[in-house]
């Protein structure tokens, strides 16, 4: 990796931190250079604007996303088993970067970071939300409820499983750290029986 490609990439992964912990709005980019120990104006060689920086971190998000869902649905045909293994990997994905599951529920809810990139060509995480939403649309037991029903219930299981380690430093400050890493450790078999109690209606 060239030295610009490792600057690049190191400047996402905090800036990462800093919209998931603040949100658009509470996050600067010179609160993100200092963490870097560089300038503002050295992050603003790579990334020209605020704006610009929370979108190249959501399409990383997006693509990382993406991946999770596409190696679910590998090696079987069946919609419930590719559904269950998505969010099962999404759960275990969340665990190792609560960072990406607040940033999830933050590019559907942060107001302000929607209307920043509400220029966008396609708006942060469609390219992921499409996919899911035909996926929850392929299960037999929604298959005839519609576009409306599949989004819902697409939402409500991404809610679900993002909520938990987006709330982790929230939720360790009210029960303890102890009590929240050990739930958290459970995400995967609990996103398996979320899937089976959502299928068996």
């Amino acid at each position: 990796m060239t030295p610009i490609h490792q600057t690049r990439n190191e400047l996402l992964i905090v800036a990462k931190r800093h919209f998931a912990a603040r949100g658009y709005q509470g996050t600067s980019l010179a609160g993100v250079a200092a963490e870097l120990g560089v300038t503002k104006q050295a992050l603003l060689h790579h990334f020209k604007s605020k704006p610009l920086l929370y979108g190249a971190c959501l399409d990383q998000l997006n693509q990382d996303l993406l991946h999770l869902l596409f190696t679910a649905m590998e090696g079987t045909e069946e919609a419930e088993l590719q559904l269950e293994r998505c969010l099962v990997a999404l759960s275990e994905f969340y665990l190792q970067d609560s960072a990406a599951a607040a940033l999830v529920i933050g590019a559907l809810i942060d107001a302000p970071g929607q209307a920043a990139l509400s220029a966008a060509d396609v708006l942060p995480l469609q390219d992921f939300l499409e996919p899911l939403v035909a996926l929850v649309q392929a299960v037999p037991r929604w298959r005839g409820g519609g576009f409306a029903e599949a989004l819902a219930v697409a939402v409500e299981l991404l809610g679900a499983i993002c909520l938990q380690s987006a709330a982790r430093s929230n939720l360790s400050i009210r029960f303890g750290e102890t009590s929240v890493e050990q739930g958290r450790h459970l995400a995967a078999r609990h996103a398996r029986d979320l899937v089976k109690d959502r299928l068996g209606g």
